[in-house]
């Protein structure tokens, strides 16, 4: 927001022309003016008069106006992607309970069979 364009004065005017601008605008957007008023129009006038008033916040200000805007971009990826619509049904990713059990019993099976594991712990 450029207190200048609010108040429509230049950038180089003094601050009998801020003060004239002021008045001016405060008068046609007060709240208590009536038709037309407006608090939020209101609230930016007074802001823009308060800064451009006073010397060292306009310095701040004129400086900030001239300064380039730096946005930093940061790129997130999602950690894995979002489906952009609704999926359909695949069963293939599924796996029967019956085949988990015929699985578990073959290992076991095999764990049983290790000669390592059937000799006895040796006990020191």
């Amino acid at each position: 927001m450029n207190y200048y364009i609010i108040l429509g004065i230049p950038m180089d005017a003094d601050e009998e022309t801020i003060r004239h601008a002021f008045r001016e605008l405060a008068r046609r957007y007060h709240p208590d003016a009536g038709a037309g008023s407006s608090v939020e129009k209101f609230r930016q006038i007074f802001e823009a008069y308060e800064t451009l008033r006073d010397p060292l916040r306009r310095a701040a200000y004129d400086v900030s106006l001239r300064a380039p805007i730096v946005r930093r971009q940061t790129i997130v990826e999602p950690l894995r992607p979002e489906p952009t619509r609704a999926e359909r049904f695949r069963p293939d990713f599924f796996i029967r309970r019956d085949i988990i059990e015929q699985l578990l019993s073959e290992l076991f099976d095999e764990l049983h069979d290790d000669p390592f594991l059937s000799r006895p712990f040796p006990h020191w």
